[in-house]
């Protein structure tokens, strides 16, 4: 997604945008390094539920109230799925084995805290079980040792999973999904948590912030071409290609969207 951006801006500003990954700590090292970054305009940050989630639980200090924060930029459902032989056959079938082995089955997320870690524990609210978590350091290492049958399930990426489904390695058993909420067009015969019986309405968001102070002149000139490049063409093919819904949140929005998602999270720690 940043990359698809960066090439979009690239063009809307008339300069080269350059994408730099900062891994580590399930996105704190780049949390951190895009609060305490110049505010000269120059530096942009991709942002997701981490942002909130780290600063709940205590392992990052920075907040998105540190942060400039211009726009949403995408949202990836997130599904729970299981190896391609394991017995459970459906979403009821997990969810009975886990009432009868509270805290026993595993799901494995793409990392503490994470929308998916999120997601699987708003499930286990919305239908009273317990299960035993198991963290990962991103999605590419929980889908791994799912497909190696070394946890019984996960609740991870539609985008990220989709490949090794299709391949038949694993089973998609419910996409995360409100009330009204459509299915996810990668795996359209995938009913909905809502479907089954569980609204369950955490996926995966990236917004675009820069660092607090920046000059307003600057962020109108980029949330314009933020803007501008969500309606790209090329960029909607870009994000057609791997399954991400482009969806778009100006700053009043998004920071709208960001309490409510403060608020959601809060209820979820205090909850376990």
């Amino acid at each position: 997604v940043a990359r698809a951006l960066a090439k979009g801006l690239s063009s809307q500003l008339a300069t080269p945008v350059q994408v730099v990954n900062r891994p580590g700590g399930s996105g704190v090292v780049g949390f951190e390094l895009l609060a305490n970054a110049p505010n000269d305009g120059y530096t942009l940050g991709i942002v997701t539920a981490q942002l909130i989630t780290a600063n709940l639980r205590g392992t990052m200090k920075t907040s998105y109230g540190d942060l400039t924060n211009l726009a949403m930029i995408s949202v990836d459902q997130s599904v729970i799925a299981v190896p391609a032989a394991s017995p459970f056959q459906s979403l009821n079938d997990l969810l009975t084995a886990a009432r009868g082995n509270p805290g026993q089955l595993t799901v494995a997320n793409a990392s503490e805290g994470g929308s998916y870690h999120m997601m699987a524990r708003n499930l286990e609210t919305s239908a009273e079980v317990k299960f035993k978590h198991i963290p990962f350091d991103g999605g590419p290492a929980a889908i791994l040792q799912l497909i190696g049958n070394h946890v019984q399930s996960a609740a991870i990426g539609a985008t990220e999973i989709l490949p090794h489904a299709q391949a038949g390695k694993a089973r998609v058993l419910a996409v995360a999904g409100a009330e009204g909420e459509p299915r996810f067009k990668g795996l359209p015969d995938v009913q909905t948590t809502a479907e089954l019986g569980f609204p369950v309405s955490i996926s995966t968001w990236r917004a675009l912030s820069m660092p607090k102070g920046v000059d307003p002149a600057i962020v109108a000139k980029v949330s314009a071409a933020v803007e501008a490049t969500l309606k790209d063409a090329e960029f909607l093919k870009q994000m057609e290609t791997v399954n991400s819904t482009v969806r778009y949140l100006g700053a009043e929005e998004l920071e709208a969207f960001l309490v409510e998602q403060s608020e959601t999270y809060g209820k979820l720690f205090s909850a376990n």
